[in-house]
């Protein structure tokens, strides 16, 4: 597949400006109009939500191309805007603002900075969330970011906070990006079954995406998580629990061949980590720009050749 013109039709078919506003689209606030599918028959429907056609060209794109976000877990802005550089030079679609960042730097300074730096990014605040949804999305979106990522375990209170105020913005500048993740972490959300009913819920409050999420922590006390597939086996089922109605991302810790074969599942949303697809945990941020640039485009170039 050819990356460059790839990359080229995504940005052009959901990026400009008008009067100085971002026209980037992002996830759309429409789901497919069937519903979603429980393992024991239930239905559950989406809510209503505000109309907002530049999101939906692209979760369009979410559910039938394959879509690359680099996490930037970083301290320093200086250090966040050169390995997200880097990433979107590889290949990348989504530059995640990192929660070590975010939290060292604050919300107010790195969305300002990136979304200076890269007017046509559609970058994700990775805030982990448990409380307090509203105050912490309105100041994502007021500094300029595309998308807020909340953690699934603060509950469908919560959800549906965030994804007010999502509307809200949505509202007041219809051809701005604003959309709603909520990551569910595993291994304590899982296992599969579980993992699907917590899905279910989110997508029912309102969330545009699912992303199922190896906590960092636990993979790196339990080495076996990656090697017995933990994480593959409970995003696949998660994925066909869903059917269709959101996009479903996959984070932590990702190798190559790990998110080839997820892909060849389905599976189209995929987020590099710090280990930048090597089968290891060492954050790889310090390598020089154009390595991390190259491992970049090695993970993208391997996982494309699944389709």
């Amino acid at each position: 597949m050819d990356r460059d013109i790839d990359r080229r039709s995504f940005l052009n078919a959901t990026s400009g400006f008008a009067a100085g506003a971002l026209t980037l689209g992002a996830f759309s606030e429409t789901m497919r109009p069937d519903v979603v599918r429980a393992a024991s028959g239930a239905q559950a429907q989406p809510p209503a939500k505000v109309p907002h056609p530049v999101s939906d060209r692209v979760l369009d794109q979410l559910k039938t191309r394959l879509m690359f976000q680099i996490s930037v877990d970083v301290p320093t802005i200086e250090l966040g805007l050169s390995v997200a550089a880097a990433g979107l030079a590889g290949g990348v679609n989504i530059v995640e603002m990192g929660t070590p960042l975010l939290k060292n730097q604050g919300i107010a300074n790195v969305a300002p900075a990136f979304r200076k730096k890269f007017p046509e990014a559609l970058l994700l605040a990775d805030l982990k969330t448990m409380d307090g949804g509203a105050f912490e999305a309105r100041a994502v979106y007021t500094g300029g970011g595309n998308i807020v990522d909340f953690l699934a375990l603060a509950g469908v209170d919560t959800a549906k906070a965030i994804c007010g105020v999502r509307d809200e913005f949505r509202r007041n500048d219809p051809q701005l990006a604003r959309l709603v993740f909520t990551d569910i972490m595993v291994p304590h959300q899982g296992p599969a079954k579980q993992a699907g009913d917590v899905a279910l819920r989110m997508i029912e409050a309102g969330v545009d995406g699912i992303g199922i999420h190896l906590q960092a922590d636990a993979r790196r006390a339990d080495p076996s998580l990656i090697e017995r597939h933990y994480l593959d086996d409970v995003s696949r089922a998660v994925f066909e629990r869903v059917a269709g109605a959101a996009p479903v991302q996959v984070v932590g810790g990702l190798t190559r061949p790990q998110a080839k074969g997820l892909a060849q599942a389905g599976m189209r949303c995929f987020v590099i980590s710090g280990n930048l697809g090597e089968p290891d945990s060492r954050a790889r941020y310090d390598l020089p720009p154009d390595q991390i640039q190259r491992l970049v485009a090695s993970f993208i170039a391997e996982v494309s050749s699944a389709k």
